[in-house]
């Protein structure tokens, strides 16, 4: 074996070695950390950087700390270099505006990493911790009209010495929180798992010589890029657009629809995504640079690195991010409140992303990558955080990231979307245990369950999402925030699939929770009696008092492909194993089952024929047959644009398909729409109105495209995804914000 080629195999060990590295430093504050953020649900992220800093290696339990590493660890990099830095030192990072953070609730511990005298770079730890004080709890604040009213912010202060916090650090923080004994307590906690970085760093160090290590660092990130980029190459050069709506109810005033965009660039093997918003509100929906790299990497990462691309510095190469000018709801500016940076605004940008990638990987002519589209996910979840009494004496803070865990998952080419997927960026975790929340908190968990037909329907259907509820049980009342990420505006669909159904929650007042277990019998949904409270999105208090009963329901996940496609013998053993109903079987797969529940076949023809009659108004002129890839509706080639089941030709190459003759459109009001086929969607009483807007082939009847828009909103290339050509030099140009550059 040649000389080069044993270089890559040590290489890889080499890089293994760091990826190993950055398991043990999660290891460490998993078993040093007693909450069950971290403990349970894997809320957190470990990873290591060099002097550049560029990520060397990183455990991907969230991945959209990818963003808040990077550039929280370039703030502490460009101070450090004014100051003597020493092993033990550390900086603690919260501050959104300021140090990249996702928000305020997730904090970092961001420490440098030495070889004897030498500093070789730097390793990150970040958590979300229970509570980081200010008008929210748990670090989210719906109330907020700014920034200062949301909690501590740590800009980047170097806070450890020699390993640990100042005492009178720990007394300002202690003073500010609202459970002083477990947010200190996790602090240290990431302490101990950067020093786990340094201790195995060293004996990686020691192995390799501090030159072959930093030689191995920089092939790896070559090797990376290297490939990432190959794959750049193979999607089609030009323009894909996208646009969605970030929602806000919880100030006094009307409802409102945030529009944001995204312009995604294609040029050889660079991608530059483009964001524009409206200006920035009073509200905590706003998102800075940490949250949006992160949710764009967020889908970068599984759509295009897809498992085998290790994540590090060659990531991030071919990648240009611009949040556009400051002021807006993706590149907010101070005092804007920012404390759900990632999970409102920055979430819509994970899926406008997808969106776009879905656009350029559909047209790509390598057969493995038009493979990669996928449905999108809700990406937004209901949850109270609550504060009050315990059980054992003491205060609880209320916030699980249960519904969060809960969001089904996109259908993929391959198969149906997974239940319980959870958001995109939360690869790694997990659900609580309802004991685990039993034994510290004054609740009993009534029920978590999947919530049937609430992934969007497709030749492949998007994932379930959860439903759980839970009753103040042991405690006369908790009291603070509750929300709901997407409520109004579920994604669009993809390839002919159907959104998914949006998330919910809501309250039951005066129940009969005591009766029944006075009696001994079990609190179901058939039994439970009480005043069903449904308030706005975003409630900035909100009190539970012992007996009621807080339900939460998590969206699913987007389908993929036209639902008539969809096998009918698996339509109906959805329905037996309890993944659909039977009405929603027969509404948005023309599946008719028997008075035995069986599969009716001859029914389920009939019905299929008068739906896909239904959507053209005539019979079809031609056969409706499965594309040659699920969720690849449309082909694009030098002749132009055709269907992807019949091959009826649509428009010109150079054409939006989706205005041409060969289409037929139908608008109808969202929840009109998801009312048919039996999915759950608010719905939207003020204008703009929320629709949904379908298109078929003329030829087949087949099922094209599905987008969630604002009545009005019409096609053209300002909007969506029509201008799939070479960069002309009409390109509207925002100024250059690189990753980490401000």
């Amino acid at each position: 074996m040649s000389g080069p080629s044993r270089d890559v195999i040590a290489a890889e060990v080499h890089r293994k070695a760091l990826e190993n590295l950055t398991r043990e430093m999660a290891i460490t504050l998993v078993r040093t950390s007693g909450s069950p953020t971290a403990v349970e649900s894997k809320d957190f992220s470990t990873c290591l950087l060099d002097m550049g800093p560029e990520h060397l290696g990183y455990a991907a339990y969230v991945l959209n700390h990818m963003g808040s590493s990077l550039v929280g660890t370039r703030v502490v990099d460009a101070l450090a270099r004014d100051l003597d830095v020493k092993p033990g030192d550390g900086w603690l990072v919260n501050d959104p505006h300021s140090g990249g953070a996702l928000h305020q609730g997730d904090v970092s511990v961001i420490m440098p990493t030495f070889h004897g005298a030498e500093q070789l770079g730097w390793s990150f730890v970040n958590m979300h911790v229970l509570d980081i004080g200010g008008m929210g709890i748990s670090g989210f604040a719906p109330g907020a009209h700014d920034v200062w009213q949301e909690g501590l912010l740590f800009p980047a202060v170097r806070i450890i010495r020699d390993g640990a916090i100042g005492a009178e650090w720990e007394q300002l923080i202690a003073a500010n929180v609202r459970v002083p004994g477990p947010v200190l307590n996790d602090v240290r906690s990431m302490i101990a798992a950067n020093n786990t970085a340094t201790r195995k760093l060293n004996e990686i160090v020691d192995e390799y010589g501090v030159e072959r290590h930093r030689e191995y660092c920089e092939r790896n990130k070559d090797l990376t890029e290297e490939l990432l980029r190959e794959r750049i190459e193979a999607l089609p050069d030009g323009l894909y657009e996208s646009v969605n709506w970030a929602e806000f109810d919880g100030h006094d005033g009307p409802d409102r629809l945030l529009e944001m965009r995204l312009r995604l660039r294609i040029e050889g093997s660079d991608l530059r995504f483009e964001y524009s918003g409206v200006p920035q509100i009073d509200a905590f929906v706003n998102s800075t640079e940490g949250a949006m790299t992160g949710m764009t990497m967020g889908a970068v990462v599984p759509m295009l690195a897809y498992g085998d691309l290790p994540i590090n510095g060659g990531l991030y190469r071919p990648i240009e991010i611009d949040l556009g000018e400051p002021g807006t709801i993706v590149n907010a500016e101070p005092p804007a409140p920012v404390s759900m940076a990632h999970g409102e605004v920055g979430a819509h940008a994970l899926n406008l992303t997808r969106d776009a990638l879905n656009q350029a990987l559909a047209l790509s002519e390598d057969p493995v990558l038009r493979g990669r589209v996928c449905g999108r996910a809700t990406e937004g979840f209901p949850s109270p955080a609550l504060f009050g009494p315990n059980q054992h004496g003491g205060m609880s803070v209320l916030f699980y990231v249960d519904t969060a865990v809960g969001i089904g998952g996109p259908a993929q080419t391959v198969g149906d979307g997974q239940d319980t997927y959870g958001f995109t960026v939360m690869v790694g975790s997990g659900l609580a245990d309802v004991e685990t929340h039993e034994a510290l908190d004054p609740l009993l968990f009534l029920w978590r369950r999947l919530a049937p037909g609430s992934g969007g329907p497709g030749h492949n259907r998007g994932g379930n999402g959860m439903e759980q509820a839970f009753a103040m049980q042991y405690a006369d009342y908790a009291a603070g925030p509750a929300w709901n990420g997407v409520a109004q505006v579920s994604p669009h669909g993809f390839g002919g699939g159907l959104p998914p159904s949006a998330g919910d929650f809501h309250v039951l007042r005066e129940t009969n929770l005591a009766a029944l277990l006075g009696a001994g019998r079990m609190p179901t949904e058939a039994r439970l009696e009480g005043e069903r409270e449904v308030t706005r999105n975003k409630v900035a208090h909100l009190v539970l008092s012992r007996g009621d009963v807080f339900v939460a329901r998590s969206g699913g996940g987007g389908g993929l492909g036209d639902p008539l496609l969809r096998e009918p013998e698996r339509v109906a053993r959805d329905v037996a194993d309890g993944y659909l109903t039977a009405a929603q079987a027969a509404s948005a797969y023309g599946v008719l089952l028997d008075d035995s529940a069986g599969l009716d076949a001859g029914a389920t023809a009939a019905r299929r024929a008068e739906l896909l009659r239904a959507r053209l108004g005539r019979e079809p002129e031609r056969s409706l047959a499965a594309a040659e890839i699920v969720g690849v509706s449309v082909r694009r080639d030098a002749s132009g644009w055709s269907c992807g089941y019949c091959a009826e030709p649509l428009a010109g190459p150079d054409e939006d398909w989706r205005g041409a003759a060969a289409v037929v459109v139908r608008e109808a009001p969202l929840a009109e729409r998801f009312a048919e086929l039996r999915m759950l969607v608010r719905d939207r009483a003020e204008a703009p109105r929320v629709v949904l807007r379908e298109h078929f082939c003329g030829g087949c009847g087949g099922a094209l495209g599905a987008e969630t828009l604002t009545a009005g909103l019409r096609p053209s290339p300002s909007d969506r995804a029509v201008e799939v050509s070479a960069a002309g030099p009409d390109l509207v140009r925002h100024s250059p914000q690189s990753i980490g550059e401000r």
